[in-house]
Order: C-alpha cells, then structure tokens, then sequence
C-alpha cells in the first residue's frame, strides 16, 4: 500500500510534501510545484517569498503586494520517515538533523565521496562518470575512451532549452555520432537516440569538484542517484524527420541549380 505523504499549509493553502523529488505540489493543482532548491536554504530551515494569488514563489515583476517572506521547516521535520527511507539511515533522531547532514549518511553518498564512481546506463551498458578523465568511459572496453562530458557540458550550458538536447549514438562502438547536421537526410544505420541527463545530475559530487560548486546546493538541486539512465528517444519524438525533409528538399534544389547552370557541352565537329 503507497504511503500518504505528508502535507504542509502555507498562508492557507495545502501542499503535499514529497521528499523523493523534493518538491511540494499544491493539493489538487499538481502542475503547482515548489522546489525546495528554489527556496533560500537556511540550514535549520527554508525561506521564501511566497505570493498566495498565484500560489507559488513571488517572481520579479508578478511580485504582488499580498506576497510575503515565510518559513518552510526542513525536509527531516517534514517528513522524517521520507527521508530515512530515501537515504537509508534509522528514522529515530532524524528529525533533529539537518536535512544536508542527513544526504552525507546516505551509504551510496558516503562511498561515492570515499572514490566510488558513480555510473549511468546507456543502452544496458553501464559507463562510469569520471570527471576527472572529462568522460563516460565504457564498463570493460577499453577500445575506446569512451564518450566526451565536452559536448554535453557545452550544450548544457550554450543551448536555450539544453533540456531537449539529443544525441546519436553508435550502440557497438559505445559511442557518440556526430553527423553534418547540414546534409544529413536519414538516421545513421546502427545509430539509436539518446537524451542524456544533466552532468550535475550524473554525479553531483564530481561536478562540485570539477567547477567549485558547494555540493549542499548541487544535492538538493539534483536528488542524488548512484545510477543514472540515458533514455531512448523514438525518431517521431524529435525534431529530425523535419530536419531530413528540409535537407533533402535543399540538397535536391542545390543539385537542379547546379544542373542548371553547367555549361553545355558541345561536340567537335572534325574535319
């Protein structure tokens, strides 16, 4: 039987508490979210400014005049058996602990800060995150570095909606394809589409090493896993059998105009 989770009132209207994600959801409206690193992190508990019309954080300009500063208790006040159950440490005392002393006890937090790299699965191939080598390197294949954090870093980073960002990727060489995007009018043989997660959310801890990150803000940002997952996109899920259409469409204008304008050839007359 699924837990009732825990909820939470702020100035009169109920949120659910949901600790796996991190979030609380309006009661009834659960498009209606707040996360909790959106919130001021106070260690002893969150702060934020809250606008009761629209029910969620007071942003900028849409601030109105009924939004005030509230308190939010810490997530181990919340919902102690949540978090206990979450991060795998006893539920008694829990409450008295800070929410990131808590996430430092998870075993699978406290080996990855002893060493142990964190994976993620691409394809049912397990590849480590290893921000040291600036790569996901293949479980036992050595053929191969692997595939580069660059790319993914660069489109996290320089994309408007990196969020939607897709790569091609060769399942038998464990690695990433790079097409010219320009010319390309069919998917690859032997290439499948992937959607990877953010590096932050790969491994937290070697991202807050790697760019001098405080690791408390990237953890309540990315909801630690020692295993992530890059998921499989079908070809009608994107945007690319448009983009074949343009191509072809472009390439076979490209190629009539060249036709075109070729000079004739005539043929000698002998003598």
């Amino acid at each position: 039987m699924e837990r009732q989770l825990p909820t939470l009132e702020i100035e009169g209207t109920s949120f659910v508490v949901d600790v796996d994600s991190m979030v609380i959801i309006q009661k009834g409206v659960p498009e209606n979210k707040i996360q909790f690193a959106e919130m001021d992190n106070e260690d002893t508990h969150y702060s934020m400014e809250f606008d009761p019309i629209s029910r969620s954080l007071a942003e900028g300009g849409s601030t109105s005049e009924a939004s005030k500063w509230v308190n939010i208790p810490r997530m181990t006040q919340l919902d102690p058996q949540g978090m206990a159950s979450k991060y795998h440490v006893p539920v008694e005392g829990i409450s008295d602990k800070m929410d990131f002393e808590v996430m430092l006890e998870s075993p699978d937090l406290v080996m990855r800060m002893q060493g142990k790299l964190n994976r993620i699965e691409i394809e049912s191939h397990p590849f480590y995150v290893d921000f040291n080598m600036w790569s996901l390197r293949p479980h036992n294949d050595f053929s191969t570095l692997g595939i580069s954090m660059a790319p993914l870093y660069e489109n996290e980073e320089y994309e408007f909606f990196p969020e939607d960002t897709i790569y091609l990727y060769k399942p038998d060489k464990h690695e990433l394809f790079e097409p010219d995007w320009g010319i390309i009018t069919e998917l690859p043989k032997d290439t499948v589409i992937l959607k990877f997660p953010f590096l932050k959310e790969m491994d937290p801890v070697g991202y807050a090493h790697k760019f001098n990150r405080p690791l408390k803000e990237l953890l309540l940002e990315t909801n630690f896993k020692p295993v992530t997952k890059a998921i499989k996109r079908e070809l009608t899920e994107t945007n690319l059998p448009e983009l074949f259409k343009q191509n072809k469409e472009r390439l076979a204008r490209e190629k009539a105009q060249e036709k075109k304008n070729a000079p004739i050839k005539r043929k000698s007359r002998g003598i």
